[in-house]
């Protein structure tokens, strides 16, 4: 231990024991033996800090100090609040276990009492070995990660410990995640910021005509899809508010779904073993992606892995229906015939007088600019290469024959259509500017840079000079350390040289 992280940690333990035991600890100096800081005492303790989040500050009448660190944790559990958090944060740098790391993250992640951050973020740098950023939110996402590319098993009585910090912010938490049998996954499930529904979703929001729509601009951008044979676009200045749209295309229910964290829209099919889901925002996250939950079963969905991870549902896969992202002005002259969502009016929660309705902005560029602007990231990740593009860079993500490929997006607006190989499989890629379609050239002889003549494109395909017809595959376009934190494995493109 450096001499800065153990006076840092010896401070922070006198705190606690001054918190704990009276002012006469909070004298102790920095260089205070920590067997002395940490002296047994029987006291009243009442948690004046903001943490709200974490516990109300009823009083706590125990012989605390006294306690093993799992009682501890277990006295926390019954009561949760700051001054208990705080000691246990110390208890747990002092054991110096590595399995601690999540549930000191957890820790980091709903408190808001600046001092039970600090101490926190203290002893995962103790834990860890990794230098304190010195700044909450980057600590946050520093140790994030290292608990992340460590794949920690965080042992006996994790679950109950999330269940806890969870249940304080909504206690539905604790039953949707129940079904995350694994806890590895369980750690890396962060909350989001909101509850469940935090995000309204649309419901079945009004489309118009494309030439109707005269609130759009040409070069905003649209996720468009095609089903039933009814071209619509999703606009991002709608989708970046709200996540989510449950609709029905022709007659087919749909939902499109967002994740603004890592730029990401993909269509599910609503149909799921007999019964029509409707989805909502969970307010919970993964390797920094959006989870989702329907109403119906109350399965837990991961956004990216289109997969069911909790509740009855689960190990489910959801269909998918292509995305292509594209401008407005590039669709709309494609699809004179298309439709787009109408600007939402006011959102207002049945059932909650009290809550005021909310409005948003819907300006091309108002959704999460700020974080678009930022080159890091909010939430944990695993670590990803950054050599050929930094993390925030937009790829098209594709999956094709046991093989995976990420191809940047900008670099593809350069190619034009040509082939790229991914395993065995040849892919016809056709760039629009800021986004692509892809087509699966597996029953083709074409080679990586191919560049063969294309005679008409469609929504399910492409047709060739030579009469081959290549259908369409659904991809991922979104940022690459979403794309590798589901694809550790991937090939990329083009690579650093």
């Amino acid at each position: 231990m450096t001499r800065r992280r153990f006076a840092a940690l010896t401070v922070a333990t006198a705190l606690t024991a001054a918190a704990c035991g009276g002012s006469d600890a909070a004298e102790s100096s920095s260089e205070t033996p920590l067997d002395q800081t940490l002296a047994p005492a029987t006291t009243t303790t009442t948690d004046t800090g903001p943490a709200d989040d974490i516990g109300d500050g009823d009083e706590t009448e125990a012989p605390f100090l006294q306690l093993e660190l799992e009682e501890k944790i277990d006295a926390f559990q019954e009561a949760p609040n700051s001054v208990l958090a705080t000691n246990v944060a110390t208890e747990m740098a002092l054991d110096g276990d590595k399995r601690w790391g999540p549930w000191l993250l957890d820790l980091l992640r709903m408190g808001d009492s600046t001092a039970l951050d600090d101490q926190v973020a203290g002893a995962l740098e103790i834990i860890s070995g990794v230098d304190n950023p010195g700044f909450i939110t980057e600590s946050y996402r520093v140790y994030g990660q290292w608990v992340t590319d460590e794949d920690i098993d965080p042992g006996p009585g994790y679950r109950d410990w999330k269940m806890t910090l969870l249940g304080q912010i909504d206690e539905e938490f604790a039953v949707l995640l129940d079904g995350v049998t694994d806890d590895r996954e369980l750690s890396l499930i962060q909350w989001g910021g909101v509850t469940r529904g935090g995000i309204p979703e649309l419901n079945h929001q009004e489309r118009v005509p494309a030439s109707e729509a005269d609130w759009m601009t040409d070069n905003e951008i649209v996720f468009a899809v095609e089903v039933d044979d009814i071209a619509v676009a999703y606009p991002f200045r709608i989708l970046g508010h709200h996540e989510l749209a449950n609709d029905t295309i022709g007659d087919t229910p749909v939902s499109l779904v967002f994740c603004t964290l890592c730029r990401t829209a993909l269509l599910f099919d609503r149909r799921v073993e007999g019964r029509v889901l409707d989805f909502q925002t969970s307010g919970l996250l993964t390797n920094s992606n959006k989870i989702m939950v329907d109403n119906q079963t109350d399965t837990l969905w991961s956004h990216l892995l289109a997969k069911g991870i909790s509740g009855p549902l689960k190990g489910i896969e959801l269909d998918q229906h292509p995305v292509e992202a594209t401008t407005w002005a590039d669709w709309a002259e494609a699809n004179p015939d298309g439709e787009t969502l109408t600007i939402p009016s006011p959102i207002f929660f049945p059932g909650q007088p009290e809550r005021p309705p909310i409005a948003y902005e819907y300006d091309p560029e108002s959704a999460y600019d700020f974080y678009y602007n930022d080159p890091d990231v909010w939430f944990p990740i695993l670590d990803t290469p950054n050599e050929s593009f930094p993390l925030k860079t937009e790829v098209l993500g594709i999956e094709s024959g046991g093989a995976e490929l990420a191809l940047q997006v900008e670099a593809l607006a350069d190619e034009g259509p040509r082939v790229f190989v991914a395993g065995d499989t040849p892919l016809l890629v056709v760039p629009n500017g800021a986004g692509a379609r892809v087509y699966d050239g597996s029953d083709l002889d074409l080679a990586d840079g191919d560049r063969p003549e294309i005679i008409t494109e469609t929504s399910g395909g492409v047709e060739l000079a030579d009469g081959s017809a290549l259908p369409r595959l659904v991809v991922d376009q979104g940022f690459w350390f979403a794309w590798f934190n589901n694809h550790p494995n991937t090939q990329w493109w083009p690579r650093a040289e």
